[in-house]
């Protein structure tokens, strides 16, 4: 599941983005208003955490924005705002949900869920795209219905892949969503990487290979 992360308080941004990636989440963080709003028209989100308070445009008139654009992806309003009238203000807005800071991180991930059961009818566990499906419960990769075997580094560069069904992942991406915040991390050790996946789905005679896009990163699509 893909998530938009609206905040701009760095320590709160980033661990809940930590946390929220330890739980299978695909997580974009922003920190204002304007960067949220140029993410959502560029990119596909199932849920959207939205700060109230943000440097430029507040959380409330982003919430505006995007109903007036029928853009209907379920949204979080995540404030220190808690009296009842700023909820109905949150939900006259058109927020799906709100929650007050500060939070334990059991009770978003749980709100979450429901967002996702509310608009999906269930909470889905898997993800397909062509012949490759993952399994975010297992944490495991199936091809052509065969588990891979992966190391934890090569299934969350698989993953990103897979969720962005044949569009490019940057090497910002993937160190964004593969490597941690403390990892000094080289362009020989992408590579690296990216021809291990290349033996173990058999990137030759598959009929899928991982192509380089030269300046831009990677994509996982068929061969011509």
């Amino acid at each position: 599941m893909r998530l938009l992360l609206v905040e701009d308080d760095l320590k709160l941004g980033k661990f809940t983005k930590l946390m929220l990636q330890s739980q299978g989440y695909v997580v974009t963080w922003v920190k204002s208003g304007s960067e949220a709003m140029d993410y959502i028209v560029l990119e596909t989100f199932e849920v959207i955490i939205l700060d109230w308070m943000l440097p430029d445009i507040s959380g409330v008139d982003v919430i505006k924005r995007c109903r007036l654009a029928d853009v209907n992806i379920p949204i979080i309003m995540m404030t220190a705002r808690g009296t009842i009238d700023d909820k109905v203000e949150g939900f006259n807005a058109g927020a799906d949900d709100y929650i007050v800071k500060p939070f334990e991180f059991d009770e978003l991930h749980m709100r979450i869920l429901a967002l996702g059961r509310r608009s999906f009818g269930r909470m889905t566990n898997e993800l397909k795209y062509e012949m490759f499906e993952i399994d975010y419960h297992e944490h495991n990769i199936k091809f052509n219905d065969i588990v891979l075997e992966l190391t934890r580094k090569e299934y969350l560069l698989m993953k990103v892949l897979i969720e962005h069904k044949g569009g490019i992942v940057s090497k910002d991406m993937i160190m964004e969503h593969v490597y941690t915040i403390d990892e000094i991390v080289s362009d020989n050790a992408i590579e690296s990487l990216i021809r291990r996946i290349r033996a173990k789905i058999g990137n030759d005679i598959s009929p899928f290979m991982i192509k380089v896009v030269r300046n831009m990163g990677y994509r996982l699509i068929k061969h011509a």
